[in-house]
């Protein structure tokens, strides 16, 4: 499991669910701020359930959003459960409000269709001597155990149409679009031309890194350029990278201290964001890039955040040729 402690600031658990999100992770993504702890779990990108303290569902959501300064571990090898606290409002609510899609645990179980005819009959108590029923009675009391089982198959077919019907008159009705009028030229017929959607420009390749430390708890890391030779792989708007640490000040480092970083993001339009691991020599530390692409230069400019003594900055990113 990659170690992910991360610091959050600004929102940033709301940035982490949407990378998980976009890669289709599964899993589940702890959450602490101090004494107070949590749990969200994911399956394929979608959220299944959401913990915090006593809190469940939106409200552990909303809290979670909420905190500062707070800290994430995310760990894949965890499977969701497979009951959700969360409630089919709630769903509605943290599409709407959060942007987060979720799962109704209930379409993952299996439907149970009562077979009536495959139930048995409880047989009728052993008759003592010189006292058995008439045949009748027999017949007659398993004619009305039919029934019965019959009446139960019925009544738990009209339950699950209620409740399918409830979930669908509760569901969203944001599908409805406002219609423009199409251009009319001055001189000419009107316009049939049609935006087409713009691709996710290809990151794809060899880049350097420059970190510039503007903010840090360690006086010694103040103002230092620290580069970064790092191989993106992307597929659609999601992408991996893996690279290492070559330089501090423009100085190059020796192999001994070129430790090794991991990136994992997504782009929306010209904007760039991942989150990255790095395995220092004494501890392994995470933090967040915040990228724009320059359609002109093809560079990557924007800024970075680390857990290494609390570091922040500028980031730049240059394609090799």
């Amino acid at each position: 499991m990659l170690d992910t402690r991360k610091a959050l600031h600004n929102g940033g658990i709301l940035d982490v669910i949407k990378i998980l999100s976009t890669n289709n992770e599964s899993g589940r993504l702890d959450v602490s701020v101090g004494k107070t702890e949590g749990a969200l779990f994911f399956k394929n990108g979608r959220l299944v359930d959401a913990r915090v303290g006593d809190l469940t569902g939106f409200r552990a959501v909303n809290a979670v959003a909420s905190m500062r300064d707070g800290r994430f571990t995310f760990d894949p090898s965890v499977r969701p459960p497979s009951v959700s606290s969360i409630t089919p409002n709630e769903r509605v609510v943290l599409k709407q409000f959060f942007g987060i899609e979720t799962i109704d645990s209930s379409t993952d179980i299996d439907e149970v269709t009562l077979e009536t005819h495959r139930l048995p009959l409880p047989l009728p108590p052993e008759p003592l001597p010189d006292t058995q029923p008439p045949r009748s009675s027999l017949y007659r009391g398993a004619l009305i155990l039919a029934m019965l089982f019959i009446l139960i198959a019925v009544g738990a077919v009209a339950l699950r149409n209620k409740y399918r019907e409830r979930q669908q008159a509760i569901a969203p009705s944001i599908a409805t679009t406002e219609q423009q009028p199409t251009p009319v030229k001055a001189d000419g017929p009107p316009s049939t031309a049609v935006d087409q959607p713009v691709a996710a420009q290809d990151l794809s390749g060899k880049w350097n890194v420059v970190n510039s430390v503007q903010k840090t708890r360690y006086q010694a890391f103040q103002n230092m350029n620290i580069g970064f030779e790092l191989t993106i792989n992307q597929s659609g708007k999601s992408f991996t990278g893996a690279g290492r640490k070559v330089s501090e000040n423009g100085r190059s480092l020796p192999a001994s201290s070129r430790t090794p970083i991991e990136v994992k993001g997504s782009i929306d339009g010209d904007r760039v964001e991942a989150i990255f691991f790095e395995s220092g020599a004494l501890r392994k530390t995470n933090g967040r890039f915040v990228w724009r692409i320059d359609q002109a230069s093809g560079r990557l400019n924007g800024t970075f955040a680390s857990t290494a003594a609390g570091s922040s900055g500028k980031s730049a990113a240059t394609r090799e040729l």
